[in-house]
């Protein structure tokens, strides 16, 4: 049983340097890519990633179908599986992406800002495994 998650999550999510981010498409067929780093994170239970739209498996209808993430720490052999939502967020709406607005505006380039909203987890560590809720 883990004993505090979103600290314990929250230490090992900022030490990882990426995630993998998964749903099933309308095919039935897992749809997995590897995220960045997220950049901004509220507890446990909101992350917000930059990527690059076109190297990303995220389509037009990805929002309504159920998605995992998951973090690993190779390290100390331990990982987080959270189950939750994808959604898209357009940079405008949040008020403190500002400085990212600003480095996009000099940049030719267009990032996607994906936003994932967990519900519940399964922390794994020491070959076994606990399940949580998100608050």
């Amino acid at each position: 049983m883990i004993r505090n998650p979103e600290q314990t999550i929250g230490k090992m999510v900022d030490n990882v340097r990426y995630g993998i981010g998964s749903f099933i498409d309308e095919q039935g067929y897992p749809e997995t890519q590897v995220m960045p780093q997220p950049f901004r994170r509220e507890g446990i239970r909101e992350f917000w990633f930059e990527i690059d739209p076109a190297a990303g498996c995220f389509g037009a209808d990805f929002a309504a179908r159920p998605a995992s993430l998951y973090f690993m720490d190779q390290r100390f052999y331990r990982g987080v599986c959270l189950k939750g939502f994808f959604q898209r967020e357009a940079s405008s709406d949040i008020n403190q992406l500002e400085s990212l607005q600003e480095s996009q505006e000099t940049e030719d380039t267009v990032k996607l800002i994906l936003k994932f909203t967990a519900k519940s987890g399964r922390y794994y560590s020491h070959f076994q495994s606990s399940d949580f809720t998100v608050d």
